[in-house]
């Protein structure tokens, strides 16, 4: 399953946040995720962004089956977060 998670948090909430995505996903751009990940991994997310939250948090879980289906267009420069590290 491909996932984009975006969120908008209180400053003091947005390094935990970040800490725990970073677990799964990469980090795309600020409070930008991406990834694949299982079932399994993606219910263990979820329920980390639940816990971490808080009252002003708000989150949105972009899921598609796979990243065929998603197309993807950067306009910009790259902010040098690595996507795949041989």
């Amino acid at each position: 399953m491909f996932v984009i998670i975006v969120y908008d948090t209180d400053k003091k909430n947005c390094a935990r946040l970040h800490k725990q995505l970073k677990k799964y996903l990469f980090w795309n751009q600020n409070s930008v995720f991406e990834g694949t990940v299982t079932q399994a991994q993606h219910k263990e997310i979820r329920h980390i962004l639940k816990k971490e939250m808080v009252e002003s948090s708000h989150i949105i879980i972009y899921s598609m089956e796979n990243d065929k289906l998603v197309t993807k267009e950067e306009l910009g420069q790259n902010q040098d977060n690595p996507r795949n590290i041989i």
